[in-house]
């Protein structure tokens, strides 16, 4: 093979010349069900030695490129917050390599102080077959199933909250979204009755505004399992991965974004390697979307 580096040809060792910054969080110490999240950060490198910088229709990734940025390697989410508000700092666009999604609880914190130097009104979009808005869980403030709750907790709005793809709730969920009527709940029922277009309208409309940020968090379980087994805590009746990168890619491309974290893939869960190939190739079509926003391409 004539290219043997990792994300074949995106990479630059040289972190001005770089549009987007790749930084691993491997940690999965509070996912509930299944673990392995914390291997992903290095496997989908790894893997990615194995996948051409093209889009799903052949069309080559130009003009960004990558820093890998490696890996935090701390299990104090204060410690990951004020490494990521000093990533933020660099005004790159950052992707964020779980781990389990409560990386979120930190990588959203920093998210949202770093809105608020900007004077931005800071906005998550949370896509997850979960609401992951759970006050406790399992006795744990910090477990995988919270990070909605904590940036809620942190300052975040429930007006800026928009949650996508959610089939698995808890009762404590369910009760918490009756009482908070603002956050917009797409379930996947929804998305499926909606149509992307629809959806992507919607959501672009809403937060098109120069005066937003936005965040996007990507729970590899919004995809139905049978596109993503490797995963800590498959659900039934998902989305098929077109609609789900279609909807990304679309956000991407028409709001102000500037972050997105990837979650709970679990490479020792996986079988041949689906899931981990799922994040890859879902990241190389952010990337090229990227690339043609930054041509100024519609």
């Amino acid at each position: 093979m004539k290219n043997c580096e990792e994300f074949r040809g995106l990479l630059t060792k040289n972190l001005n010349d770089a549009d987007i910054i790749l930084t691993g969080i491997p940690l999965d110490k509070n996912a509930s069900i299944g673990k392995g999240a914390s291997l992903a950060p290095s496997h989908i490198r790894e893997l990615s030695i194995m996948v051409p910088a093209l889009s799903m229709d052949g069309y080559l990734i130009e003009n960004v490129k990558l820093f890998d940025n490696g890996d935090i390697l701390d299990e104090d989410f204060k410690v990951i917050q004020d490494k990521i508000f000093d990533i933020y700092k660099k005004n790159k666009f950052n992707v964020f390599l779980g781990g389990d999604h409560s990386i979120s609880i930190a990588s959203e914190r920093a998210f949202i102080d770093y809105a608020k130097k900007l004077n931005k009104i800071p906005v998550v979009i949370h896509f997850d077959a979960h609401p992951d808005i759970c006050d406790i869980y399992e006795d744990n403030l910090y477990s995988h199933a919270c990070p909605n709750k904590r940036s809620l907790d942190y300052g975040l709005k429930d007006e800026n909250l928009t949650i996508i793809g959610a089939r698995g709730f808890e009762l404590q969920e369910v009760e918490f979204l009756k009482k908070h009527p603002k956050i917009d709940v797409f379930k996947t029922s929804d998305v499926l009755k909606l149509k992307t277009d629809a959806l992507v309208e919607y959501i672009v409309n809403k937060y098109s505004s120069d005066k937003y940020l936005i965040h996007i968090s990507y729970d590899i379980d919004i995809n139905d399992p049978s596109y993503a087994p490797g995963t800590g805590t498959p659900e039934p009746f998902g989305i098929d991965n077109l609609t789900v990168i279609e909807i990304i890619c679309n956000l991407v491309r028409y709001l102000n974004c500037i972050s997105l974290d990837l979650v709970e893939v679990s490479p020792k869960l996986d079988i041949n390697d689906i899931t981990s190939y799922l994040a890859i190739k879902g990241l190389y079509e952010i990337f090229y979307y990227l690339s043609k926003k930054k041509n100024g391409m519609d």
